[in-house]
């Protein structure tokens, strides 16, 4: 028989689920370190232990959230009919309705709470936003030379707008408009994908 304290959470799981959920909601710089440990319920030097600082706690919030995104985006890659629908796919996860927070909408809001980095802690979380950013940029380029593309700056001026539509879609579900820009996004990247002719 497991007992219940085998299966309970560890100070790591335990902080992270906490910042998750308080990042997400109230921001990043609102919510303090004291906030964390108290609703968590961990000591302070089991913060210091597992992630090191607050940044470094940020950091692994960021890269949770994008190993969620990048989940929802392969349950429906995976269901797809091709690459069209593969990229369609990067939009139609805005719109699912998810805990914490909006696919995307994590990643973008740090990068607003930290437009210019100052410390090796703030660069930490730049980088993070940026490794997700590159995904989408990456998984756009492929897919769009799977719809049969072969010049390299076609692929990269098609790929940025439709990173710039996703921004949009994103930023809409941030301000409750997922039924309405949101799908306004989606749909003008299906023009730009009607205009690619895919091979027979």
């Amino acid at each position: 028989m497991t007992s219940a304290r085998s299966t309970k959470p560890g100070p790591r799981e335990r902080l992270l689920a906490t910042s998750t959920r308080l990042f997400s909601t109230d921001g990043i710089r609102a919510v303090g370190i004291d906030r964390i440990l108290r609703e968590s319920k961990v000591a302070k030097a089991s913060l210091y232990n597992t992630y090191g600082s607050k940044d470094e706690l940020v950091v692994a919030y960021l890269r949770a959230m994008a190993e969620r995104d990048r989940a929802l985006w392969q349950r429906r890659a995976d269901a797809a009919p091709d690459s069209r629908g593969r990229i369609l796919a990067l939009f139609d996860i805005v719109r699912e309705r998810v805990e914490p927070a909006t696919p995307g909408s994590c990643h973008l809001a740090a990068a607003i709470e930290f437009p210019r980095p100052c410390t090796d802690g703030e660069h930490a979380i730049r980088a993070a936003v940026s490794d997700q950013r590159a995904w989408v940029a990456s998984t756009l380029r492929s897919e769009l030379a799977g719809m049969g593309l072969e010049d390299p700056d076609n692929i990269a001026d098609l790929a940025d707008r439709l990173a710039i539509l996703h921004d949009g879609s994103v930023t809409a579900a941030m301000l409750g408009e997922v039924e309405t820009s949101a799908m306004t996004a989606r749909s003008m990247a299906e023009l730009i994908l009607g205009m690619v002719t895919e091979p027979s």
